[in-house]
């Protein structure tokens, strides 16, 4: 489709005709705005809105409204001289939501030790659905480990030591 195409189709829907003045108006505001604000606070807040001759800025935390605060009158002033009709602006705290990051697949693995601790555990249990997943987990984690067992040594009376 082209632009001449998109425009008037634009301009003739009945529900997004009315939109289009203030959506236009928006984008000229927020290029003003990139030039007028340092980057640091360029990436921590956003123009969102404008209404009645006030522009409604979001700022991602306190400590950059306080700034902006600050520089509002002379982006008022600023506004006015690239030819926007600013008379005062809004600031808003709204933090963007974080981007939810993916959790990587948590590859834990069950010693020796802790199976065998199951196993024994599992022993001591009766009869029920807790012994028996504690003797397939026990079973799994011999199994993962992948080494023969090693002999255990354990002490027994008075310094000699019994192979288990």
């Amino acid at each position: 489709m082209h632009s001449k195409n998109l425009r008037a189709y634009l301009d003739s829907a009945v529900g997004i005709a009315g939109l289009l003045p203030q959506a236009e108006r928006l984008i000229e505001l927020r290029r003003i705005y990139s030039k007028l604000v340092p980057q640091q606070l360029l990436r921590s807040s956003s123009i969102v809105n404008y209404r009645q001759g006030t522009v409604v800025i979001f700022a991602d935390n306190n400590a950059i409204a306080a700034k902006l605060r600050l520089l509002s009158p002379r982006l008022v002033n600023d506004f006015s001289k690239s030819g926007a009709e600013v008379t005062g602006i809004r600031l808003e705290v709204q933090p963007r939501p974080s981007p939810v990051k993916e959790l990587a697949a948590k590859h834990a693995r069950l010693g020796q030790a802790g199976a065998e601790s199951l196993d024994t555990l599992a022993k001591r249990l009766p009869d029920s659905r807790l012994k028996q997943a504690l003797a397939s987990l026990a079973k799994r984690g011999e199994s993962e480990a992948g080494e023969p067992k090693p002999a255990r040594i354990d002490p027994v009376q008075e310094g000699t030591y019994k192979l288990k």
